[in-house]
């Protein structure tokens, strides 16, 4: 799947390099720590577990494209002695514009840039990767909203399962706002995964983010750091039928540039 790396720090990069068209390349990166209760598949097996997260994600783009990747590290509370605390996920992506073969569209038209995506997700004993196209919108409200579609590979399964490749398709959205002099965002994804074969059911993974920019707040430079509360929903989690993620986490980013 992808998670929320494409869906987050993207957001604001894809606002600032496909907007400028420009030559020179944009970059940021940032920082998040999250906490919330409610997953399954960690230390506690099936069960649910508490778990922090620190989340490192990088965005660059260049005039005829862009990469983005970032890494999860996890820490698990509930579960038996034995079990693994802590565990490790990322996932890295390349986007290529249609820019490369002469095709250039309007700022002000429907469709702000075309072209094809390839990417890797990687946990323990998980490896999927993805092949496809993603389309970027102009739309009134939203810095960004984009739809991707593509093939989903999955090359290595933690259940040893024989999975036949399926397809995953992604909304992501960036849409600022203000009330009362404060900025806010809201922001996220949500994925459609197709089933994989027999008794592996088809995937849902929903995680739309609130965001307050408090160093804004505090008299400090905007989109710095942000505090806020996403929802991380994922219905038939890795494929296994009847068990979803349905979690409310707090957290806290800081973008370094």
């Amino acid at each position: 799947m992808l998670s929320k790396g494409l869906k987050t720090i993207a957001l604001a990069g894809l606002m600032a390099g496909t907007g400028a068209g420009a030559a020179s390349a944009f970059s940021t990166t940032e920082i998040q720590a999250l906490y919330g209760d409610g997953f399954h598949f960690g230390k506690n097996g099936a069960g649910e577990t508490a778990r922090t997260t620190i989340t490192l994600e990088h965005f660059t783009a260049f005039e005829y494209g862009d990469v983005f990747f970032f890494v999860d590290l996890n820490q698990d509370f509930d579960g038996p002695a034995s079990g693994r605390d802590t565990d490790q996920y990322g996932e890295i992506y390349g986007h290529l514009s249609a820019k490369t073969v002469g095709l250039d569209f309007s700022d002000s038209g429907l469709i702000r840039d075309v072209g094809l995506d390839v990417g890797i997700n990687q946990g323990t004993d998980f490896l999927v990767g993805l092949y496809g196209a993603r389309v970027d919108f102009n739309v009134p409200g939203f810095n960004v909203l984009t739809f991707g579609l593509y093939a989903y590979d999955n090359l290595e399964d933690p259940f040893d399962r024989n999975l036949d490749t399926t397809y995953q398709a992604t909304v992501v959205w960036n849409a600022p706002f203000e009330i009362g002099g404060q900025k806010f965002s809201t922001q996220g994804f949500i994925d459609f995964i197709g089933d994989q074969g027999s008794g592996v059911d088809d995937q849902i993974v929903f995680q739309p983010q609130l965001r307050w920019d408090i160093g804004h707040a505090m008299g400090g430079k905007e989109n710095r750091l942000n505090l806020g509360l996403e929802y991380a929903y994922f219905e038939n989690k890795f494929g296994v039928s009847g068990v979803d993620d349905n979690v409310l986490q707090v957290f806290l980013a800081w973008k370094l540039h």
